[in-house]
């Protein structure tokens, strides 16, 4: 039996674990926290997690700058330390209780901080601690696992919540967060980053602009915090729908079928990736309802089904549009088609992540001064409005001929 667990602790099989109970998190970190804090506020209103979110992704701007040495030459002390601040994210929650009004000075900066040290190192150990033999093994159970806490775990938390509280709920997940640090304590890393040259942000960013191939970087990251990244777009969804059923289960049970509609739409499109023209055909499918919806929902307003479609679809294509197209994705092909030094990667992805920021800012913070101003009325045309970027994301993100195949010397 203990060489069995034993076996179980490679270092694949950590990085899924722990990438699973992160995603379990992070339901009750994005969903459930909008609903209780749009509860505890004295007049019904989002306003404070707007606040909150405006906060959290500003500060994920700054901090991919100055956290770039840390990620870049401290990986595996930036990955763990990132979960340090996971556990005190949620221990923050349960003792501010209903003080909501402190969330976006607290709870916002430990969560800027787990997200930054977390993504960059995890992205490069999937790279180096992965063999080529072993790599569809690793992606495909893994994202198994973690649809299925996707589908599972919103549904349980709005259970859980229905029946006791917030905050009790929260000490569930304060052991979930515990249990991932732990977690990451067992990853041993083969290999040690290495970098062979330093580079000052000043210079990357003056490379960036001089060149057009890499503006096009800045363009997609910047689109797709307006309308694909956490934007004011999916967020006028969320709050939506929350205020037309008032209930966390339902709420919970929504966001349990938006990631069921994703994975179906997820396995659509790898099914019929093969075929020639079926990159464009399946995103030029899938993406008119991002703009159609909200459209519906203008033309057919206080209709609680409507509400209910708008958030469950917008989620669902707009996540399986990032997690299997192309967003990500596209950016690594830039990268290393265009660039003969391999050590600009981590700089340029910092660079696209301050856009990324300024995206979801900038259209967060328009939905923010429509709840202030009292005008809830324009969130439907606003984020019918904001959908239109996702046209030219899918644009930048197909293959084209604007991309030229020529390598840039750094």
């Amino acid at each position: 039996m203990l060489q069995k667990l034993r076996s179980l602790r490679t270092n694949e099989n950590v990085l899924i674990a722990v990438d699973v109970l992160l995603h379990s998190k992070s339901a009750f970190m994005s969903v459930f926290l909008m609903a209780f804090m749009i509860r505890t506020s004295l007049q019904d209103s989002p306003a404070s997690f707007l606040v909150y979110s405006v906060v959290r992704y500003a500060l994920m701007g700054i901090f991919s700058i100055l956290l770039l040495r840390l990620t870049k030459n401290h990986t595996l002390a930036a990955w763990r330390t990132s979960m340090f601040f996971s556990v005190f994210q949620i221990i923050c929650v349960i003792l501010l209780d209903s003080k909501a009004e402190y969330f976006p000075f607290v709870i916002a900066v430990f969560s800027a901080l787990e997200s930054v040290l977390y993504w960059r190192p995890k992205m490069y150990f999937d790279t180096t601690e992965v063999t080529d033999e072993r790599r569809l093994r690793f992606k495909s159970v893994g994202q198994i696992w973690i649809e299925l806490a996707k589908i599972a775990m919103p549904i349980i938390l709005g259970i859980v919540i229905s029946s006791s509280s917030y905050i009790r709920t929260a000490n569930i997940i304060l052991v979930i967060s515990i249990f991932q640090l732990l977690l990451s304590l067992l990853f041993r890393p083969t290999e040690q980053q290495k970098h062979v040259k330093k580079h000052s942000i000043m210079d990357v960013a003056r490379f960036m602009l001089r060149h057009d191939s890499m503006h096009k970087i800045i363009y997609l990251s910047l689109l797709r915090g307006v309308v694909v990244s956490s934007a004011g777009y999916l967020m006028v969804a969320q709050i939506n729908v929350y205020k037309n059923t008032g209930s966390d289960l339902d709420l919970g049970i929504f966001t349990a079928l938006a990631s069921f509609v994703a994975i179906v739409v997820l396995w659509l499109y790898r099914h019929f990736d093969h075929h020639k023209y079926a990159q464009k055909t399946i995103l030029f499918t899938i993406l008119p309802p991002v703009v159609l919806l909200p459209l519906v929902a203008i033309i057919v307003p206080d209709n609680q089904l409507i509400a209910i479609v708008f958030y469950v679809f917008t989620q669902a294509i707009i996540e399986s549009f990032y997690n299997s197209t192309l967003t990500v994705t596209r950016l690594q092909d830039i990268l290393s088609r265009h660039l003969t030094d391999d050590t600009y990667h981590v700089e340029i992805e910092s660079i696209a992540e301050v856009f990324l920021s300024v995206g979801r800012v900038v259209t967060i913070s328009v939905v923010l001064a429509l709840v202030s101003l009292g005008y809830d009325n324009l969130l439907m045309p606003f984020a019918l409005i904001s959908s239109l970027a996702i046209f030219p994301v899918v644009y930048l993100t197909l293959p084209s001929k604007m991309w030229r195949h020529d390598k840039i010397e750094a």
